[in-house]
């Protein structure tokens, strides 16, 4: 009689064979040598460096693929499909820093990764530039444009102003770093700046109400 078992331990699948022979002296069970299968375990996160961007900006885009097995893994093939509205900006593949060159199927970026090794996480950078293929819509009238945000103060660590209630404001900094935030109910809206912000940089914001277009962008200078 033959039979299988198999368990997981600490992501690890163990497989025994065990096999009942009959013998002059009776039945006995042997166990053929242990063998030990690591599942492939892989942890992948997606972010991008806005939430919020005009046409001709670029976003850039972070992969990170951590593998979580015991054993290297290899022979991976990275698949990620380029978003309607924007398109690959040539040179700014990276894998952990390296440039790289992918393919593409259709509209789809392939990338084949040799070897992720146990433990290891490799980084996968790239960016895709904002275009106006999806703005024009023949049969649809054109979004009402939101009214300008007013910026009040610009302080070293937080900018603070006045917009409609419930609109998102979105501020660039000088860094290229672009924060959202939402008005109150009172028209009033307050975003922290992501690093210290020095005499005569200049941070820009625009305003986006439910169902309406871009505002124009304001710029107000730090004194």
């Amino acid at each position: 009689m033959f039979r299988r078992r198999e368990k997981q331990i600490s992501n690890r699948i163990e497989n025994e064979a065990l096999v009942k022979i009959e013998a002059c002296d009776g039945k006995v069970q042997i166990t053929s040598n242990r063998l030990e299968v690591t599942p492939i375990k892989l942890r992948v996160e997606k972010k991008q460096d806005c939430d919020f961007a005009l046409v001709g900006q670029n976003i850039k885009y972070t992969i990170e693929i951590e593998n979580e097995c015991l054993t290297d893994v290899e022979g991976l093939i990275f698949k990620d499909a380029i978003n309607a509205c924007t398109e690959f900006v040539l040179g700014s593949f990276r894998a952990n820093g390296h440039p790289e060159i992918p393919e593409f199927e259709d509209d789809v970026l392939v990338f084949k990764i040799d070897e992720i090794k146990a433990g290891e996480t490799l980084i996968i950078t790239f960016e895709v530039k904002v275009t106006d293929d999806c703005c024009s819509c023949g049969h649809m009238p054109p979004l009402e444009q939101s009214t300008p945000p007013v910026i009040s103060q610009v302080h070293y660590n937080h900018v603070n102003g006045t917009g409609i209630p419930y609109a998102i404001i979105y501020v660039k900094f000088p860094n290229e770093d672009i924060v959202s935030g939402t008005v109150n109910n009172g028209g009033n809206w307050n975003i922290a700046a992501p690093e210290r912000l020095e005499q005569g940089q200049i941070v820009q914001a625009w305003q986006v109400e439910p169902g309406k277009a871009a505002s124009k962008t304001v710029e107000k200078i730090f004194v």
